[in-house]
């Protein structure tokens, strides 16, 4: 209806020439060139007021004219206060203080009183105490009449045009149809701007509604996609605002959470009411951070709480953000652990290596002791258990080594039947004080393939100490059957890994190998086993599955692809055979270095050799055997890898610049064959070497079979 109302202006000029065209009519010959100046003004008036919103600064400029052809001589014109406009007068020969008198005279409000009289406030009503200073002004201007006509729209009124004149006798009002007619042109004028700014305030207000509404609707996308839980709290700590995010932790929806105080939402794990920090933001009127663990919404969760001021900046209450950190949680754990990891293996390798040295003694000794005549069955029983023991020991050491040395994933033509049964072996004393029984129905015709065996024994050390756990948390004790085929049909070799524990549920089968799940308690798992595992197998071309119903144990199955080459073994270090030939017609005359820092070793040396026809001298470290070596000449050389001021390795490379006829007569004995720096070393110059600890029968193969290659490699050279 406003916009419609936009448009009376321009009807207007048409609507009143009837009007104009009958003052001209009926007007005499004399008044003629008057009529003709107030047609003239009207026009210019209504076009005045067409074009302009400020209507009384507008009209000045025509309000001379106005005085002039009414016979005026001061006057006028006063627009009312209307929506977003204050009131606004223009007066002409007036003074400030009788115009100031005429704004304060509360005219308008006597014309109110008025209603629905329209007839003009004259000198003779300005009786009330309001207009009193007015009428005494007047008289002092010597103005002997005035008149304020009033403008109305209807009831409403518009604003007032005023006329004094110092004209005596001019008691009563001046009355015209120009007079008429230009009240009714102006009151239309102005009725007519405020509806043009009424519209065009309208239209902003529907543009800025338009604006708000955008960015509210924007802002609560925005609020409701945060993948953060967030909550606005007022200053008692209820919700009055909250996101999708954290009514979906909640299980709810964002209406039912209003009303709910801070503590019960975020309710640490610790306490059964949890005070919430909501108060400390507000007194501190800081940010306040802390990591909790809320049951409640499912996880570790970095709390942080911030106050929130009004447009009037003031304290009005708190916001909540709470960020799901617990996989973050899960990773420094797993960060720590795997550090923790890393310092036991580097002292798990340098215990095992000290193990290796006294291993190597008791081994030795027990069968140089049992290779004696006079011994008695007892004594040779007890002798044999000692080797047994330490041979028990050596394997331990060996695989604890294995698992726990660094190194670049290596395959290698492995036999699946043996990396089970170290694996299980890791893991045979604790699985059998808890009660647990081993079954192990290995298939003996298992074909080889290209594994990583210590990457496969990673997994089923995981797999087992998995089933372990979930039967001795069912019933404290149970039966662990391990098996092992071949699928030819397939290409397949088939691991089976079962259990009598509780088995696992349909829905937690779907998420076993998904990265940081465990039923396991806080503290007892970190969710990563199995999905390295998964990787693992995945990279090496296989499968790993879980078969399982709940009450009824469960059953891993890994699938790994047979995989073989034309060489029947990928080792990088020689696999030294038995050889025809007696040992003693080979090293006749022989004359041979041992070097280590243990003296039980070199003892242990000296007793296996002193049988034969041969000479054998033996140093301490590598820098008495320097001199050695420059003394005599050497058939042989046997030393120690890690040694103290001069290990092996650099007596190597002093050999092969110094005494070169010697670099393919040397034996490495160690007792650290898992060290990345070791096997870099050994593959590399594709040296021979001992793992401590060994048996007698291996050290008589091993330099069997280096005089025999030293000496046909010597045949083989054309004469000088």
């Amino acid at each position: 209806m406003i916009l419609e109302q936009v448009n009376v202006l321009p009807g207007l000029a048409a609507a009143l020439l009837p009007v104009m065209a009958a003052i001209a009519a009926t007007a005499s010959a004399r008044k003629r060139g008057a009529a003709a100046r107030e047609w003239s003004l009207l026009r210019r008036v209504t076009s005045t007021a067409r074009g302009s919103e400020e209507l009384a600064a507008a009209i000045g400029p025509h309000l001379d004219e106005i005085l002039s052809l009414l016979k005026m001589d001061a006057g006028g014109i006063r627009l009312a206060a209307a929506a977003d406009t204050a009131p606004s007068a223009t007066y002409r020969g007036l003074s400030a203080r009788l115009a100031a008198h005429i704004d304060g005279a509360q005219l308008e409000s006597l014309a109110e009183q008025r209603l629905p009289s329209n007839d003009p406030i004259l000198l003779q009503d300005l009786g009330h105490a309001a207009a009193r200073p007015l009428r005494r002004a007047l008289a002092a201007t010597g103005f002997q009449s005035f008149a304020f006509y009033p403008l109305r729209s209807g009831v409403r009124l518009l604003g007032a045009l005023i006329l004094a004149s110092r004209k005596v006798g001019g008691k009563t009002a001046p009355r015209s149809e120009f007079l008429l007619t230009l009240l009714d042109v102006l009151a239309l004028a102005i009725d007519s701007a405020h509806q043009r700014v009424q519209a065009a305030i309208a239209l902003e207000n529907a543009r800025l509604f338009q604006v708000v509404s955008r960015s509210q609707k924007e802002w609560e996308t925005t609020f409701d996609a945060m993948q953060d839980c967030v909550s606005v709290h007022d200053m008692t700590g209820k919700i009055f605002r909250a996101n999708v995010a954290l009514a979906r932790r909640l299980k709810t929806t964002p209406p039912k959470m209003i009303g709910k105080y801070c503590a019960e939402i975020y309710n640490s794990a610790q306490l059964t009411f949890s005070p919430c920090r909501h108060m400390d933001a507000l007194q501190s009127e800081t940010l306040i951070v802390e990591e909790l663990e809320l049951p409640g919404m499912g996880g570790t969760f970095q709390l942080s709480i911030s106050p929130w001021y009004d447009k009037n900046n003031r304290l009005a209450g708190s916001i909540h953000v709470a960020k799901d950190v617990s996989n973050e949680k899960l990773l420094r754990q797993q960060l720590i652990q795997s550090e923790k990891l890393s310092a036991i293996g580097e002292l798990i390798s340098g215990i095992a290596h000290e193990l290796n040295n006294p291993l190597t003694g008791v081994m030795g000794f027990s069968q140089l002791l049992q290779q004696r005549k006079d011994l008695d069955e007892r004594a040779r029983d007890s002798l044999l258990k000692i080797n047994s023991l330490a041979l028990r020991c050596q394997k331990i050491v060996q695989n604890l080594l294995s698992f726990a040395r660094k190194q670049k994933p290596e395959r290698a033509l492995s036999n699946i039947n043996d990396i089970l049964e170290r694996t299980v072996e890791l893991r045979n004393y604790e699985l059998a004080v808890n009660n647990i029984k081993i079954v192990l129905e290995l298939d003996r015709d298992l074909p080889r393939t290209i594994a990583d065996g210590h990457q496969l024994q990673q997994v089923f050390l995981n797999v087992i100490t998995n089933a372990e756990h979930a039967m001795l948390s069912s019933h404290g004790r149970g039966c662990l059957t391990i098996r092992s085929c071949a699928d030819r049909s397939s290409g397949h070799i088939v691991v089976e890994v079962s259990d009598d524990g509780p088995g696992i549920t349909e829905t937690n089968l779907s998420k076993i190998f998904d990265p940081f799940f465990t039923t396991k308690d806080v503290g007892k798992g970190t969710g990563l086993g199995l999905s390295l595992s998964y990787g693992i197998i995945k990279e090496h071309g296989g499968n790993i599955y879980a078969k399982s119903r709940p009450g009824e144990g469960a059953t891993f199955v890994i699938e790994l692809p047979i995989i073989t080459t034309s060489a029947d073994d990928l080792s990088i270090f020689p696999q030294l055979q038995p050889q025809a030939h007696q040992f003693e017609k080979l090293v006749h005359d022989k004359r041979i270095l041992i070097v280590d820092d243990e003296q039980y070793i070199l003892d242990f040396f000296l007793e296996i050799f002193r049988p034969y026809p041969m000479t054998v001298d033996t140093v301490g470290d590598g820098r008495a055997a320097m001199g050695k070596l420059v003394e005599n000449d050497y058939d042989l050389v046997i030393t120690d890898f890690k040694m103290p001021q001069m290990n092996g390795q650099e007596l190597y490379h002093w050999i092969k610049d110094k005494r070169s006829h010697l670099s393919n007569r040397i034996l490495f004995v160690t007792g650290d064959t898992v060290s990345a720096e070791t096997r870099s070393f050994f593959e590399q110059h594709c040296s021979p070497y001992l793992a401590k600890p060994f048996k007698i029968e291996d050290v008589k193969e091993v330099i069997q079979q280096i005089l025999e290659n030293a000496e046909a490699g010597a045949t083989s050279r054309p004469a000088d």
